[in-house]
């Protein structure tokens, strides 16, 4: 839902960034997210930092290490600051990621990449926005703030994977909504769309729903009879 994409874009460094480890970091997130991993070498991430390329290695031992040590500090950067359900810190939320958009921009590339190059860092960063998206629904669910479903989990998959969407198609988003990259007019459009949807829904009754469940069943039971006749016979 909107409070997971503004957690997910709400990021915050603690760490001293003046440091040579932390440029080399920022440098790396930088091309890794504008080029990818395979066409990013430990020269031009040296080049990008302002260092040599045997600094870069002396540092990270690898370029291998190099990434790891970039997907673990944006996971842990993610992972620092959660929103709530209440709308002022939803609120707080998006006005911080608004006032700042320019230096998370290179972070938000990053994640497009960790997400789309079926990296172990991604699956397990994608777990957890599961668990906090349900975590965050059944909240709701508790306090009257948010429908009740069918499938829960289903339904928390479904709202990382739209929120996730704005971070790894950003361009196509931003081409589509008229601007030459994600920002404060593109994303103000996207999160209100997504608002509108959630709350106010799109069909006027549930006869799509109802036919799109009773085609499941009949499905399920196709399947079944076929795996009976397929079956050995006794």
């Amino acid at each position: 839902m909107a409070e997971q994409m503004f957690s997910l874009l709400n990021m915050r460094s603690t760490l001293d960034d003046s440091t040579t480890r932390a440029r080399i970091r920022d440098a790396a997130i930088l091309l890794i997210g504008r080029n990818g991993f395979a066409a990013t070498s430990a020269r031009a991430v040296a080049a990008q930092a302002g260092v040599s390329a045997g600094l870069v290695i002396h540092h990270f031992g690898s370029m291998r290490e190099l990434k790891n040590s970039c997907d673990d500090f944006i996971i842990a950067e993610i992972a620092q600051r959660k929103t709530g359900m209440g709308a002022d810190d939803v609120n707080a939320a998006v006005q911080e990621w608004y006032a700042d958009l320019d230096r998370y921009q290179p972070w938000l590339s990053y994640l497009g990449r960790l997400f789309t190059d079926d990296s172990e860092a991604g699956a397990d960063l994608f777990d957890r926005f599961v668990v906090m998206s349900r975590s965050m629904l059944d909240d709701g669910v508790a306090h009257d703030q948010v429908r009740p479903s069918a499938d829960e989990h289903a339904r928390a998959v479904l709202l990382v994977t739209h929120s996730l969407s704005s971070v790894i198609l950003q361009g196509h988003i931003a081409r589509s909504l008229g601007s030459q990259k994600l920002s404060l007019a593109s994303l103000s459009r996207m999160g209100n769309a997504a608002l509108e949807v959630y709350t106010e829904g799109i069909y006027l009754n549930s006869s799509v729903l109802d036919a799109t469940r009773d085609a499941t069943v009949n499905a399920k039971e196709v399947q079944l009879e076929k795996g009976q006749g397929s079956g050995p016979t006794s």
